[in-house]
């Protein structure tokens, strides 16, 4: 006792015996310090990790498995026998800012655009493992990527029918040159670079600084638009488009902006589009077909073509051609929902036939006025190109515009602020007689029209259209059908149950050398009655990018 008394009141060496103690405690809490921060550490490399495995995978979605799994390994975060902890979901994330963060992405929804990778190990503990579980880390990350569809709408190659290609085109176009059957197929078949165009366009517009979008504010003249497109042609197709170039240009300027949208691509300065591989090849022709169709949405083309038929077949035709809506252009890049829209289309068409009967001549005079609203077509849906396919894939809805055909005058008819006005026509002059008519028909596509275009279809310059190339044929016989007859002293109604029948026994055939006529006109202008024609010239995407 006396022993423990005087340990306790020597106070000698008692600073050692402090430092032994704290030395103990600070050992303990600088373990727990070492392996907190190490655990952190640990966890943010996961992250990371993690955070690239999603990027790799959002680029190929049909093996983000495996992909993820292998930015994984190389990460140093798993081992080649197991692929344990490791969770990938695909499925649609929308960026919609009116939905709630935890909501924009949706496991398994399709289209498929982003990829969710999470991946949890137990971690390591340096000192506490004696004592102590490790606990488990885990990190999860989203990543999307969103697809850039280049597609067009009502783009048709120009055909020469007739001569009926070069009449409007020159008409459109201002111009006055006859190109051979040999000189539209080259120009057709001859494809350009779209930002290699650009980039000459800007040249000819004395614009050396800016983005694409800055040129796309602007306008042009077709002589200009020719010239930087003869600039990327050689040989036979050169010289076509500077024979267009040279004789071009006093027919109004066409709003760049109208023709070609360019989306996020249009933030790229001019003179990169091309050098950076972007956006793609298309058509000469059909550039120039396109421009001349939407200069200031108030052209008129006129002219005759006669046609024999047994007797005297005169066909006079009128051509107005409106502007595309407000944010439609006939060919864009953008990601799901773009829109391409074409031009309101209205032609008038007058067929004037005489006929000897017995001593007089029976003057048949037809006229038909067909109005085509503009059609459209967006992106529904996109995927990224996967293994050694250039180009993804896309699905485009398309919606055909209504059509509306009517036997009668109209009024109105190159004012497209302007409804147009229907009345009767003297239909026939039967012994000095006039007789009038009037009838109508319309098509509507209600519902929009999925088409589906693969990596080859793409790669091979696919077209879709439900495409109807017997207009008149089809609808001439309703026309008629509902056709009402006035004249003839009030008998009209009393006579229309002999006339009706006689009309259409002579009437009907007409339809047979009208028809390629009347398709052929719209071909060369990229309308078409009854469906939209669609292409799909690449898909590609930009680089991944993580939201969650």
């Amino acid at each position: 006792m006396t022993l423990w008394r005087r340990f306790c009141a020597d106070q000698r060496g008692n600073m050692v015996v402090m430092f032994a103690a704290g030395f103990v405690v600070a050992s303990v809490v600088a373990a727990i310090a070492v392996d907190a921060a190490g655990l952190y550490h640990e966890r943010r490399g996961i992250q990371n990790g993690v955070d690239l495995a999603a990027l790799a995978a959002a680029n190929n979605p049909a093996a983000a498995q495996s992909v993820a799994y292998s930015a994984l390994m190389d990460a140093g975060l798993m081992r080649a026998d197991s692929q344990a902890g490791l969770t990938v979901v695909t499925g649609n994330y929308n960026p919609d800012p009116a939905v709630a963060v935890e909501s924009r992405f949706v496991v398994n929804a399709t289209p498929t655009n982003a990829v969710q990778v999470s991946f949890s190990k137990p971690g390591t503990l340096h000192f506490a493992n004696c004592w102590a579980e490790p606990p488990t880390l885990g990190a999860t990350a989203i990543a999307t990527v969103t697809p850039q569809v280049a597609f067009s709408v009502g783009s048709r190659l120009a055909s020469v029918k007739d001569g009926l290609a070069n009449a409007v085109l020159n008409k459109l176009l201002g111009t006055n040159i006859e190109l051979t059957a040999l000189d539209y197929n080259g120009l057709v078949n001859a494809k350009v670079d779209l930002f290699a165009f650009l980039d000459q366009l800007a040249i000819k517009l004395g614009v050396s600084v800016g983005t694409y979008n800055d040129l796309l504010a602007m306008r042009a003249d077709h002589g200009q638009l020719a010239a930087a497109l003869a600039d990327l042609l050689t040989g036979a197709q050169r010289t076509a488009m500077l024979a267009l170039a040279n004789t071009a240009g006093n027919n109004g300027t066409v709003p760049i902006g109208k023709l070609l949208q360019l989306g996020q691509l249009g933030d790229f300065d001019i003179g990169t589009g091309a050098a950076n591989g972007l956006f793609t090849k298309i058509s000469a022709l059909d550039l120039l077909s396109a421009s001349a169709a939407i200069s200031d949405g108030t052209h008129q083309v006129s002219a005759e073509l006669p046609l024999k038929l047994g007797e005297t077949l005169i066909v006079e035709l009128k051509l107005a051609i409106g502007e595309p809506p407000q944010g439609g252009s006939w060919y864009a890049i953008g990601p799901a929902q773009t829109v391409v829209r074409t031009a309101q289309v209205r032609l008038s068409l007058v067929i004037r036939l005489k006929l000897k009967l017995l001593l007089d001549v029976l003057a048949v005079n037809l006229p038909l006025y067909v109005q085509v609203a503009h059609s459209e077509a967006s992106v529904a849906s996109a995927t990224c190109p996967i293994g050694t396919n250039v180009s993804g894939s896309a699905v485009i809805n398309a919606r055909p515009g209504a059509a509306k055909i009517v036997v009668g005058e109209v009024a109105n008819f190159g004012s497209f602020d302007k409804a147009p006005i229907e009345s009767p026509a003297n239909l026939l002059v039967l012994l000095g007689i006039p007789i009038t008519a009037f009838a109508q028909a319309e098509i509507a596509q209600l519902t929009p029209v999925p088409l589906s275009f693969s990596p080859s279809e793409i790669a091979a310059d696919t077209v879709k259209t439900a495409k109807t190339t017997t207009i008149l044929g089809s609808l001439l016989g309703s026309l008629l059908g509902n056709l009402q007859l006035g004249g003839l002293l009030g008998l009209g109604s009393v006579l229309s149950a002999v006339l009706v029948p006689a009309l259409d026994a002579l009437l009907t055939p007409l339809a047979a050398p009208l028809d390629p006529i009347l398709s052929g006109l719209l071909d060369a202008l990229g309308v078409s009655i009854g469906e939209a024609d669609v292409q799909v010239y690449g898909v590609r995407c930009t680089q991944p990018v993580l939201v969650g």
